[in-house]
C-alpha cells in the first residue's frame, strides 16, 4: 500500500501540471493539455518526423516505450476494447456476469474455468512477436531504450528477445505462476429450524452457506507446469498437501490485485530519467497505466503510435507527436527515420524463421 500511495501522489502532481490555466501568447491546448509558449516548442511539428529528428539531434538514450494490446494484434491476439473484434466483445460463450469478470480475482476463485479456457487460446507459444516488438528490442540493442512498460500479458516481448532488465510487465504475465488460494465448494444449504425462521437477525444467504476462503500458501510454479495442466483440460491446483483447493494462477494482475512491485520500483526512477516517450497500441483507459504519460517532465517529447488519439495527447502543445496507424507501420516509419530500417527488417526476418 505505501507504494500505491506514492504513485497516487506522483499522479496528483502530474494532474495539477496538466490543469494549469491558459496564458496569453501560448499555443492553444485541448482539454487535458498544458499550454506552452510558442517559442518554447520541444518539437517543431507534431509529426513522427519531428520526433525522430529530436531523438537524433539530442542523442536520446533513455527512451521509455509504453505499450498496450494494439502492438500484438498483428500477431493474431485481439485487443480488449475494439467494438466487434475486441476480447471483451467476444466472451459470450463463457456466460460471464460481465466481460471483465474473466479477469476478476473474486470471480476466479469461485469459477476459474472461463479464464483457463481463454488461456488455452492466448497462451505463449501460440503467437510470434510483431515488428513492433522487434523495434523495441532494436532500441534496446542500440542503447536508446530505458524501459518498456507493457500492459500486455502475452510475453511477446520476451519471445522477441527483449532482456528482462528492460521490461516492466505492469499487468503481470504468463511467465510465472503461484497459488492464490481459493474457495471450497459451497456447502449444501441446511434446513432452517423454526427458531431460526423466527429470528430476524438470522441470514439464509448463499454467502453463509459457502465454505470460508482458503488463503494462498505461497507455492510458485513454472509457466511450463501450468501450461501442461491447462492443455490437459485440468484446472491447475496447488500440489501442497496443506493447501486444500488452492488454485494456481499465472502471475497476471487481475482486477482486485496489486500491481507487481517492479512496476512501482521502476516508476520512481524511470520517469524522472526519461528523455523521450513512445506510447503505442494503448487506449489509455486502465489506471494507473493510463496515467503514466502524465508523469513526465514538461520538456520530454512524446510520440503516440495508435489508430486514434487517446489520453491527453495534444498536437498543439509543442511536445506531442502523433502517428495515426498500426503499431507495425509506425515502428517501421520511425526505424527508417532513425536509419535503422535495414536492421529492423533483418531482425523481423530472423524472428519469423
Amino acid at each position: 500500500m505505501p507504494a500505491l500511495a506514492a504513485t497516487l501522489r506522483l499522479l496528483r502532481r502530474a494532474l495539477f501540471r496538466e490543469r494549469l490555466p491558459a496564458v496569453p501568447g501560448c499555443l492553444p491546448a485541448s482539454s487535458g493539455g498544458a499550454p506552452v509558449l510558442a517559442e518554447q516548442r520541444i518539437l517543431k511539428h507534431a509529426s513522427i518526423e519531428s520526433f525522430a529528428h529530436h531523438l537524433r539531434k539530442h542523442k536520446c538514450s533513455s527512451v521509455l516505450v509504453l505499450t498496450g494490446a494494439g502492438i500484438s494484434t498483428s500477431a493474431g491476439i485481439p485487443d480488449f476494447r475494439t467494438p466487434g473484434t475486441g476480447l471483451y466483445d467476444n466472451l459470450g460463450k463463457y456466460n460471464l456476469p460481465s466481460p471483465q469478470s474473466i479477469f476478476d480475482i473474486d470471480f476466479f476463485r469461485r469459477n476459474p474455468n472461463p479464464f483457463f479456457l481463454l488461456a488455452r487460446e492466448l497462451y505463449p507459444g501460440n503467437f510470434k512477436p510483431t515488428p513492433g516488438h522487434f523495434f523495441i528490442k532494436l532500441l534496446a540493442e542500440k542503447g536508446i531504450l530505458l524501459r518498456n512498460f507493457t500492459q500486455n500479458i502475452d510475453t511477446l516481448e520476451r519471445e522477441a528477445g527483449i532482456r528482462e532488465e528492460f521490461l516492466v510487465e505492469a499487468h503481470g504475465s504468463f511467465a510465472s505462476a503461484k497459488c492464490v488460494g481459493g474457495r471450497l465448494k459451497p456447502k449444501p444449504k441446511q434446513h432452517q429450524s423454526s427458531e431460526n425462521e423466527s429470528n430476524p437477525n438470522h441470514s439464509s444467504s448463499e454467502e453463509e452457506a459457502e465454505e470460508p476462503f482458503t488463503p494462498p500458501c505461497g507455492a510458485t510454479y513454472t509457466q511450463e507446469w501450468v501450461k501442461e495442466q491447462v492443455f490437459a483440460g485440468k484446472i491447475p491446483t496447488c500440489e501442497n498437501p496443506d493447501c486444500p483447493a488452492g488454485l494456481v494462477k499465472p502471475d497476471i494482475t487481475f482486477f482486485g490485485e496489486q500491481l507487481p512491485a517492479r512496476f512501482f520500483t521502476c516508476l520512481k526512477t524511470d520517469f524522472a530519467k526519461a528523455d523521450a516517450v513512445i506510447v503505442m497500441g494503448s487506449s489509455l483507459k486502465v489506471s494507473p497505466f493510463a496515467m503514466l504519460p502524465l508523469l513526465l517532465s514538461k520538456d520530454v517529447p512524446r510520440l503516440l503510435i495508435n489508430n486514434e488519439v487517446v489520453g491527453n495527447f495534444n498536437p498543439d502543445n509543442g511536445k506531442d507527436a502523433v502517428f495515426l496507424g498500426s503499431c507495425d507501420d509506425g515502428c517501421r516509419a520511425l526505424a527508417a527515420l532513425l536509419g535503422l530500417e535495414d536492421e529492423l527488417e533483418e531482425m523481423i526476418q530472423a524472428g519469423a524463421s
